[in-house]
C-alpha cells in the first residue's frame, strides 16, 4: 500500500514540473521585441539575464575577427560557430545548464527546466520583428529541394514533438523544448542582429526553420568597422631617406 502511495506522488509531482515548464511557455508566433520584457522573460524561461546571451554574442564576433586572410575561407564563419558555443556552454554552467551533444548537433542543456538551446547564423531577418527569420539565406529556394534530405536534420529529431502542431495541445508530450540563439551580421549598417526562440515548423526538407512557438528578440549591438579589416598587414612603406645638409654657420 506504501508502494501505491509513493508511486501516486511520484506521478502527481512528475505532472507537476510538466505543467511547470508548459506554463512557461506561449500561444504560437508571439514575438517579444520590448528589451524590458525581453529581458524578464528570458529570466523567467532561462534563469539568467539577457547580458549572457549579448556577451555570448560579442565575444564569438570578436573571435571570428581574429582570423586573416590566410586562414582558410570558411574559417571565421566556422570559428564564430565553435566559440560561441564554447562561450555559452562556460557561461551557462554555474547556472544549472551542461554540455550536449547528439549526433553533429551541439546544445547546453538544463535538465530540470527541460530546455535545450543550440548556437547558429541566421539570415538578414534575424532580430526583426513581423520578419521570418531562418537558419538560411533562403526559404524559397531550399523548399524546392524537397528530396536532398528527406529525413530532415538532426534538429528536427531532437525537436520531433514540438513540430508536430500546436504546442498547447501537444505540451502533455514535450519534455524538452528545444531552443536557437541566432545572430545575423549586418555589415551594411555595423550592428548584429540577435534572438533566442524556439521552433515550430520546419520547410518540407526538414532542414531550416519556417515558424516559431515564440521569438525573443535581443538588443542590437554595434560593433567597430575598423574591426573587420586583417589583422595581418602589409609591411608598413619605408620612409623616404632624408638627407640633411649641414653648413657651418659664419659667425
Amino acid at each position: 500500500m506504501f508502494f501505491s502511495i509513493f508511486s501516486t506522488e511520484n506521478y502527481v509531482c512528475c505532472m507537476d514540473e510538466k505543467l511547470n515548464r508548459s506554463n512557461f511557455m506561449q500561444p504560437l508566433y508571439l514575438t517579444i521585441d520590448d528589451p524590458n520584457h525581453a529581458q524578464n522573460r528570458i529570466k523567467e524561461v532561462f534563469g539568467f539575464d539577457s547580458k549572457v546571451l549579448l556577451g555570448v554574442i560579442e565575444d564569438g564576433f570578436t573571435a571570428r575577427n581574429e582570423t586573416t586572410n590566410n586562414h582558410p575561407k570558411i574559417y571565421g564563419g566556422y570559428r564564430h560557430f565553435a566559440e560561441g558555443t564554447a562561450f555559452l556552454r562556460e557561461r551557462l554552467l554555474t547556472k544549472g545548464y551542461s554540455k550536449y551533444t547528439q549526433g553533429n548537433s551541439e546544445w547546453v542543456r538544463n535538465e530540470k527546466l527541460g530546455i535545450l538551446i543550440s548556437f547558429m547564423t541566421g539570415n538578414a531577418c534575424v532580430g526583426l520583428k513581423g520578419q521570418v527569420p531562418s537558419n538560411t539565406e533562403s526559404l524559397k529556394v531550399d523548399q524546392i529541394a524537397r528530396n536532398k534530405n528527406p529525413k530532415g536534420s538532426m534538429f528536427s529529431r531532437i525537436a520531433n514533438p514540438q513540430l508536430l502542431g500546436d504546442m498547447l495541445t501537444t505540451h502533455s508530450d514535450i519534455d524538452t523544448w528545444c531552443w536557437v540563439l541566432m545572430y545575423y551580421i549586418d555589415y551594411k549598417n555595423k550592428v548584429i542582429r540577435s534572438e533566442l526562440s524556439c521552433p515550430s515548423k520546419l520547410t518540407d526538407n526538414g532542414k531550416f526553420f519556417a515558424e516559431y512557438h515564440e521569438r525573443i528578440i535581443l538588443k542590437e549591438i554595434s560593433f567597430d568597422p575598423e574591426a573587420e579589416f586583417d589583422n595581418i598587414r602589409s609591411p608598413a612603406p619605408t620612409p623616404p631617406s632624408i638627407d640633411f645638409e649641414i653648413r657651418r654657420k659664419n659667425a
